[in-house]
């Protein structure tokens, strides 16, 4: 059998409708590559089957990415589409920024409060002598 890249185009259109490259994220369709990831150019199985862009193709093929972080990304990016979301990093980013304008004002108190009273003692001292 051979090399059939139409086919495989159209089995990967089907099966991942986002087409980006699955490393990078890149969505320029006519920079995408259709990679078969067990380097079988006659297999078009479905999850044979990646977009990458030519760079990430090539160091695919120098076997610089596992085959399971290509499934793990191409399942992301199909569920994302594109859109970043930060929410498993920024959960309690709110509370913490309240936390730490509420530390920096206690601060700018304090040293408010301390300066007045250096103030306040140097000037008792000064009527004092």
């Amino acid at each position: 059998m051979k090399r059939d890249q139409v086919t495989a185009r159209k089995i990967l259109a089907a099966k991942y409708p986002f087409a980006c490259c699955a490393i990078c994220g890149l969505e320029i369709e006519t920079c995408l590559q259709v990679a078969h990831l067990d380097q079988n150019a006659t297999n078009n199985a479905p999850e044979n089957l990646a977009y990458l862009c030519p760079t990430h193709h090539w160091m695919y093929d120098a076997a610089l990415y596992p085959i399971e972080a290509i499934w793990l990304l191409q399942a992301h990016w199909q569920k994302t589409e594109g859109e970043p979301n930060h929410s498993g990093r920024m959960k309690d980013a709110g509370p913490k920024a309240a936390k730490t304008r509420g530390r920096r004002a206690a601060a700018k108190k304090a040293v408010a409060t301390r300066r007045a009273n250096k103030l306040a003692l140097e000037a008792k001292f000064e009527t004092q002598s």
